[in-house]
C-alpha cells in the first residue's frame, strides 16, 4: 500500500524511530495488550484472540518476552486500575 520495499521501510523507520516495522508493531501490540489486561474483564485468552493471536500460549510467550511478566502476573500487579 505504501509502494515501498520492506527494506526501505525498515531503513526509514530505523532512522526516524530507531526501530524496525516489526519492533514497532510488537510495541503497539504489547501496549494494547497491557491496556486490555488492566481495564477489561476479558480472559487472557480472549485478549490474545482480540489482538490476533490464535494460540493463547503463543500470546502468553509473546507477552512475557516483551514485558518480563506473564499476562496473569501483569494483570494481578495492576488490579488497582479497575
Amino acid at each position: 500500500m505504501l509502494d515501498v520495499t520492506l527494506g526501505f521501510l525498515n531503513d526509514a523507520l530505523k532512522r526516524v524511530r530507531g526501530r524496525t516495522a516489526l519492533q514497532l508493531i510488537a510495541e503497539r501490540l504489547l501496549l494494547e495488550a497491557k491496556r486490555r489486561l488492566m481495564f477489561s474483564d476479558a480472559t487472557i485468552a480472549e485478549v490474545g484472540f482480540e489482538l490476533g493471536f490464535e494460540d493463547p500460549a503463543y500470546f502468553a510467550r509473546f507477552f512475557r518476552k516483551g514485558v518480563h511478566l506473564s499476562p496473569g502476573e501483569f494483570r494481578r500487579s495492576h488490579e488497582q486500575f479497575k
